[in-house]
């Protein structure tokens, strides 16, 4: 009797090759925690430590760690502030503000969050008091990813009539008809999704207490003047084309609205270019120079 021989194919590699190769790529859980612990002078249990390394030596050199990683962050946060300064008159900023400011921004560790806090330290030695402790405290809280979000709403951002509070405007609604940014068919309407806001986002702000949590509607907008609209710099005016035209929006909180001013205009073309079409339908739109776009609906 012939002996069956085992053949393996080119799929079908031995389990101890494959697991060696997957070694080359993937760090297991428990090796990625002990070099977290490494890093954090927290390894002691995790491997026998020397006679000499006593409890009170294990947690003075993890002091030692704590502070020089703090230095360096308000180091680097000094460093990017200092670069985007050009030369603006400057004020004298609280001596308790300073103090409150360097003892958040010493745990920033991210490069982009220490950017945005850069800003805000030179935005507060041109203007002094012009961010609160509040604001700070909700940035300090925010993870990056929220963060992001945040300044991805903040872009749309804009005020319009005698009110300058921020506002992240949705449509219109006309003559008993709801336009939203948020419908899914009509391809006149704007989509926040595609500027990476969905609706989850606007969740997610509310829940920072960075966005109220109504969507509101303004009061009929009338022929006659024409309402003012800002939107990061650009102004313009529209006047509507039938009675009982409004805008539908989300307002900032006071919190939020304080964090665009100091994110400055950055605007999103795209989502301008679409805003201006959208309102087009139903309104005459003046722009910064004073095009008039009356598309009829």
């Amino acid at each position: 009797m012939n002996s069956q021989q085992s053949v393996i194919t080119k799929d079908e590699q031995p389990k101890e090759q494959q697991t060696h190769k997957k070694e080359h790529y993937v760090v297991s859980s428990a090796r990625r925690l002990k070099e977290i612990a490494l890093k954090q002078g927290l390894a002691a249990k995790l491997h026998p430590p020397k006679p000499e390394e006593t409890l009170l030596k294990r947690a003075l050199y993890r002091e030692k760690l704590l502070r020089e990683q703090q230095q360096q962050n308000l180091e680097q946060i000094i460093k990017f502030a200092h670069d985007y300064c050009k030369d603006e008159t400057a004020g004298d900023p609280d001596p308790d503000w300073l103090h409150r400011f360097f003892e958040m921004a010493k745990d920033i560790h991210d490069p982009s969050m220490q950017r945005l806090w850069s800003q805000i330290f030179k935005q507060e030695v041109i203007t002094p008091g012009s961010t609160s402790m509040k604001a700070l405290k909700v940035l300090k809280d925010m993870t990056q990813r929220e963060a992001q979000t945040f300044q991805r709403a903040a872009s749309l951002a804009c005020s319009f009539g005698q009110d300058n509070s921020k506002k992240l405007l949705l449509g219109y609604k006309c003559a008993g008809t709801l336009f939203n940014f948020y419908k899914a068919d009509g391809p006149q309407l704007v989509h926040l999704g595609n500027y990476k806001l969905p609706y989850s986002s606007l969740l997610l702000l509310i829940e920072l207490g960075l966005l109220l949590g109504t969507e509101l509607e303004s009061g009929e907008i009338e022929f006659e003047p024409a309402l003012p609209l800002q939107y990061q710099g650009k102004q313009l005016a529209i006047k509507p084309m039938q009675k009982g035209s409004r805008l539908v929006y989300y307002r900032f909180s006071p919190t939020g609205a304080e964090l665009c001013k100091l994110l400055g205009n950055k605007p999103n073309e795209s989502y301008y270019d679409n805003v201006i079409a959208l309102l087009s339908q139903k309104f005459i739109v003046e722009t910064d120079v004073k095009k008039s776009i009356s598309t009829m609906a």
